[in-house]
């Protein structure tokens, strides 16, 4: 869209309490369009490449959002990494999450094409700014790719949430989900800050066993049956799968 209005974002939002920060597309790509609440985030500043300073108001917590649209041409990708880099340097050591269509994948099985070889120099120049600024790509759940072709016959994972060290810090709790899509070729990406959502369980037990005489004691004795040597970690899986 080349023209935005609040009006199309409160329809969007659902909400009058919204405020927008808007880059219009050149043709059918570019287009960029940032929303938050205003009961929950009061923003400081914004600019023209869609970079908001804000800080949310229960918690006091105060963060910087790089919203991206990296080109689709190859030439003129290393651009806005270059760009978004000085843009990083400047706000270090502080909550920060950049996010958006990058149109770049970090390793070959985050795309699946017929005929289409990936291009280890794009990957290698991708995974040179996310190293490079030090930030963190979450696990993608929901759905292995965000972006499919028509036809069903390519699909990459392009769209992400890369999150500061101090952001983790501050929210260790983040889950990136890809949710269903719809109209789009693109899956709604959610980044999710949930105390109390901190993912699948790792075994599940029926709480009424508890009940059971001696069953602690069985239990305990069982876990310590077990002989296995490594590190922790792995002695622990060897365990919980162990029948």
């Amino acid at each position: 869209m080349s023209v935005f209005y609040i009006s199309i974002c409160k329809s969007v939002w659902r909400d009058d309490a919204v405020d927008y920060s808007y880059q219009p597309s050149t043709g059918a790509s570019g287009g960029l369009l940032t929303m938050w609440d205003c009961k929950e985030v009061t923003t400081i500043s914004i600019d023209h490449v869609l970079v908001i300073l804000g800080r949310f108001l229960k918690t006091n917590e105060c963060f910087v959002l790089f919203n991206v649209y990296a080109p689709c041409d190859v030439s003129r990708k290393q651009v806005p990494w270059e760009n978004i880099s000085m843009k990083l340097s400047s706000f270090a050591g502080q909550n920060i999450c950049v996010c958006g269509d990058f149109n770049a994948v970090r390793c070959v099985e985050e795309r699946r094409s017929v005929g289409t070889v990936c291009r280890q120099p794009r990957m290698a120049h991708f995974n040179h700014f996310i190293d490079g600024n030090i930030l963190f790509d979450l696990p993608l759940g929901g759905h292995s790719f965000t972006w499919y072709r028509v036809d069903g016959r390519s699909m990459s994972q392009l769209n992400s949430f890369l999150l500061s060290e101090d952001w983790c810090l501050t929210c260790p709790i983040c889950v990136q989900s890809a949710l269903s899509r719809g109209v789009s070729d693109h899956c709604p990406l959610q980044l999710s800050v949930d105390k109390e959502n901190w993912g699948p369980k790792p075994f599940r037990t029926l709480r009424c066993w508890e009940k059971f005489l001696g069953y602690k004691n069985f239990v305990r004795d069982r876990w310590n049956s077990f002989n296995l040597e490594g590190w922790g970690g792995y002695v622990l899986k060897e365990k919980i799968q162990v029948n």
